[in-house]
């Protein structure tokens, strides 16, 4: 009887351990399967959660329709869009976010959000009291293009000071992807993105997306911790992308259940790769995880690249920076602008006649002193072309505005304000954001000047 009871509280406590060893094991995966999250994967998921992708679209890269909005829609975060209208700098990222506009654009120091939740905010298409889109007393500056039925909400008060920061990382990311200064992995950072790498690995390969019976239940990013843990060494990495898989899984019965039953399974590139491709991408994502990365805003050449005359260097300038997506190839213009005078974002192809040159020799002493490093304004220079003063005056204005920017002519004066305007340029050129220096806005001066046929 004795044995018998002895029998009975052996296998109590074998049951009991088991159990014991049971839910430790399920503990211990259950916490080894929490993702370990990223500053831009969390901004993703905190903006689908406050609502951002209802009105800039999933992800927030394509902008939903806005009736009465100048740009028709609400503009997207995506690099090189609208959104650098809008958006001159980091700081104002976080002004967006919090106030629905950025400090520059308020009127009397006045929050937007304060006017609109109080008695005297008013739909800014509709106010009784007559006054212009731009003359409103809704708290800022609409001389922007900013308008439309669905207005920026204020998140103020209802975001952590590390969320802010998390969605922040997160808008930069899509509207300012970053280019790697060294050029092997900038080359990689474009054949992933070919490959189709970043509609799974998140934009850049700093996102992710969800991936049912995965073991983390999505696919990590390359910057993430998570990626470590899939990836030991090179070697593995090299056998993921050719292969996708790698054999310390494939030997691995428990880690085989979710690589082969995941319900997105990594494809194999090694067939489809071209020589020198993968040490690309290699070094692009080792570039990725560094801690001391350096890159290039996406408007920034890697390099500069060595040109023959100032005009040549201008013409690299414009077409680099972006000028070219509005004022059309050459100058010409022809990039349609709601309710701007004339309709269209203003040709640049005649900036010679709008200096006051209108002989070729003019033009070309005007160049030859930009070629010298001179600038117009330069005490050394004495009356080069006739009627200087005016030439210098309109040089002047000219480079005003491309440092600037500045707002077009509207069409009419009860119409709406234009909405395409000119960006600010002054701390745009440089991926450190210094300020353009004045030889490369003669440069990009002088190219404009030969545009014109005399």
């Amino acid at each position: 009887m004795l044995k018998t009871l002895q029998s009975w509280q052996t296998l109590l406590l074998i049951f009991a351990l088991a159990i014991l060893g049971a839910l430790v094991t399920a503990g211990f995966l259950a916490s080894q399967r929490q993702p370990s999250s990223t500053p831009v994967m969390r901004g993703y998921y905190l903006a689908q959660e406050m609502g951002c992708f209802a009105c800039h679209g999933p992800g927030g890269v394509i902008g939903a329709s806005n009736p009465g909005a100048l740009w028709g829609a609400t503009p997207p975060f995506k690099a090189g869009g609208p959104i650098m209208s809008f958006v001159q700098s980091d700081e104002e990222i976080r002004e967006w976010i919090l106030y629905g506009a950025p400090r520059r654009l308020w009127k009397n120091g006045n929050k937007p959000s304060e006017r609109r939740n109080g008695n005297n905010s008013r739909n800014e298409n509709n106010n009784s009291s007559g006054k212009g889109r731009d003359e409103d007393d809704s708290g800022w500056d609409n001389t922007q293009g900013v308008g439309g039925l669905i207005q920026m909400p204020a998140f103020a008060g209802l975001l952590s000071e590390n969320e802010l920061n998390d969605l922040v990382s997160y808008v930069k990311t899509i509207m300012d992807t970053p280019k790697p200064r060294p050029p092997l992995a900038e080359r990689g950072r474009r054949i992933a993105a070919d490959m189709g790498c970043f509609g799974c690995h998140g934009q850049g390969g700093r996102g992710g997306v969800s991936n049912p019976g995965s073991f983390k239940g999505y696919i990590p990013p390359w910057d993430g911790t998570d990626f470590a843990e899939l990836v030991e060494n090179e070697e593995e990495l090299r056998q993921w992308i050719l292969e996708g898989k790698v054999d310390r899984f494939e030997e691995n019965p428990l880690a085989t259940y979710f690589t082969h039953g995941q319900a997105i399974q990594m494809p194999a590139f090694e067939d489809v790769l071209q020589d020198g491709e993968l040490e690309a991408i290699i070094a692009y994502i080792d570039w990725l995880r560094s801690d001391d990365k350096q890159f290039f805003p996406y408007w920034i050449e890697e390099s500069v690249p060595i040109l023959p005359s100032v005009v040549e260097r201008g013409k690299w300038l414009f077409h680099k920076s972006g000028c070219v997506a509005c004022h059309g190839p050459k100058g010409v213009g022809g990039v349609p602008n709601k309710n701007a005078a004339g309709g269209f974002v203003p040709a640049l192809d005649d900036l010679a006649e709008k200096m006051e040159l209108f002989e070729k020799e003019d033009v070309d002493t005007i160049v030859a002193l930009f070629e010298q490093g001179l600038s117009l304004e330069d005490p050394s220079i004495s009356e080069p072309v006739a009627y200087f003063d005016a030439v210098l005056t309109q040089y002047l204005n000219f480079r005003k505005l491309i440092l600037k920017g500045g707002y077009p002519r509207k069409k009419g004066k009860k119409e709406a304000s234009p909405a395409m305007v000119m960006p600010s340029w002054k701390n745009r050129l440089y991926a450190n954001g210094a300020p353009a220096s004045r030889s490369d806005i003669n440069a990009i001066i002088a190219y404009l000047l030969t545009l014109q046929e005399i």
